[in-house]
């Protein structure tokens, strides 16, 4: 995603708007962005624009046409700031040269929305830095090159400080912008989607929790952005302006769940009561675990369509599970944020095609029963927790951090499962057999 910008050029007023225009001549799905950014900002005519050398339609690097840059006073709780619109990732022109068209005004226009972001604006700064606009052109770029719609909630793990200095603020989060309305164009329908940067521990309570709970504590403080969730790139981080915020995340994933469905981690398992290893399977066609490239559709995609293996399913008697100190942090998130409210929770080996995932009654279209709760594809392990046991696998595996002598082994002969955790991945690779 992190994809450079191609050559762009900023000026004012390209196109002009729509008072000191030729407005049969305007792209009509452009014409309705402009439409609605001047009803926000009326005294902005002729705001600062960048825009693209070569039009992506015709052979450019970037996809989007423009992006207009406004002055936003603020409010009550949020600063003074630039305002930043893309136009491009909907439908402007409504001749097929970029998008398909939509079939009604009612559906979508090209992907449905266009990308915001609002950056708190500097004393005595009289223009907008445009190192925004270059962001939004990147995050474009992957969206035109995967066609992954983004959706309020979601984050962008961007990896570098979003200014390109040393910002802590390193990755996105997505929301409905808070000003900009959804729009109705002749074209289709398109949503304003704000980019909002955050730091690392940030965008972990995201993936613990989820996107719109991290920018609701966002919102209530002015420094953390206010109501309009604007960026600031010099400010902390949400936990050291407001400690107490750590509870009431944890107290968010307790009540409501959380959206992380699966990670990468180090995981093995073994079938005790074979006493050969099981072969590998390396043919793409078979495996249910290739091109992991998007974890989390992926989680979703195993569990609903079980592809794969659908005539090698296998239904082990016991299990012995093995883990990195790591990965077993993530097991009472697993249980608090997903068991508990009838989701499943996916660990996907980063060291070969091997998977667990955990699944509780409620999980439609799983392969195993309470009468055959271990249920192999493969590679790729599916594991029933009975209800009856959700209060005895959390109560043990909570205290994994806690005085435990490592490599250390949970034992559960009611349940036929163990689960060895090691200290690091050395030591775990080191234990596991050819």
């Amino acid at each position: 995603m992190n994809v450079p910008p191609g050559r762009m050029d900023m000026e004012n007023n390209l196109p002009p708007p729509p008072g000191a225009v030729r407005g049969a001549n305007l792209a009509p799905g452009l014409t309705s962005i402009i439409t609605a950014t001047h009803r926000l900002y009326p005294n902005q005519k002729n705001p600062l624009q960048v825009t693209a050398v070569v039009k992506y339609w015709l052979g450019g690097p970037d996809p989007l046409d423009y992006i207009n840059m406004f002055s936003n006073i603020g409010c009550q709780d949020g600063d003074q700031h630039w305002h930043y619109v893309s136009c491009g990732l909907s439908d402007l022109h409504g001749d097929a040269r970029v998008h398909p068209p939509a079939p009604s005004p009612d559906h979508p226009s090209g992907y449905g929305f266009e990308l915001t972001f609002r950056l708190k604006r500097d004393p005595g700064q009289n223009q907008p830095p445009t190192w925004p606009a270059a962001l939004l052109n990147s995050i474009s770029k992957y969206v035109f090159e995967s066609e992954n719609k983004l959706v309020p909630g979601d984050h962008i793990n961007w990896g570098k400080p979003l200014d390109g200095a040393s910002s802590i603020l390193k990755h996105l989060l997505v929301a409905e912008d808070p000003q900009l309305e959804v729009l109705s164009t002749p074209l289709g329908k398109v949503h304003f989607l704000q980019l909002i940067g955050i730091t690392d521990e940030e965008l972990k309570s995201v993936q613990r929790w989820n996107g719109p709970g991290i920018s609701k504590l966002l919102k209530a403080s002015v420094e953390t952005g206010g109501s309009l969730l604007i960026t600031n790139t010099y400010r902390q981080g949400l936990f050291d302006i407001k400690p107490e915020a750590r509870q009431l995340v944890d107290m968010g994933i307790s009540q409501e769940g959380s959206n992380l469905c699966g990670m990468a981690a180090m995981i093995s398992w073994t079938e005790p009561e074979v006493s050969r290893s099981r072969e590998i399977k390396q043919n793409s066609q078979e495996s249910a675990l290739n091109n992991w490239e998007s974890l989390a559709r992926q989680c979703d995609r195993l569990i609903e369509t079980n592809t794969g293996y659908p005539n090698r399913i296998t239904f082990p008697k016991t299990i012995s599970l093995a883990c990195n100190l790591e990965t077993a942090k993530f097991l009472p998130l697993c249980i608090q944020g997903r068991l508990r409210h009838g989701y499943h929770f996916t660990l996907k080996s980063i060291m070969k095609e091997t998977a667990v995932t955990f699944v509780v009654s409620q999980v439609a279209g799983t392969l195993v029963s309470p009468e055959k709760p271990f249920a192999a594809q493969g590679e790729w392990l599916q594991v029933l927790i009975k209800d009856s046991f959700l209060d005895e696998f959390y109560s043990r595996v909570i205290d994994v951090e806690n005085n435990l002598v490592l490599p250390y082994t949970f034992q559960w002969p009611d349940q036929r499962i163990s689960l060895t955790v090691f200290n690091d991945d050395a030591e775990m690779l080191h234990s596991m057999p050819n």
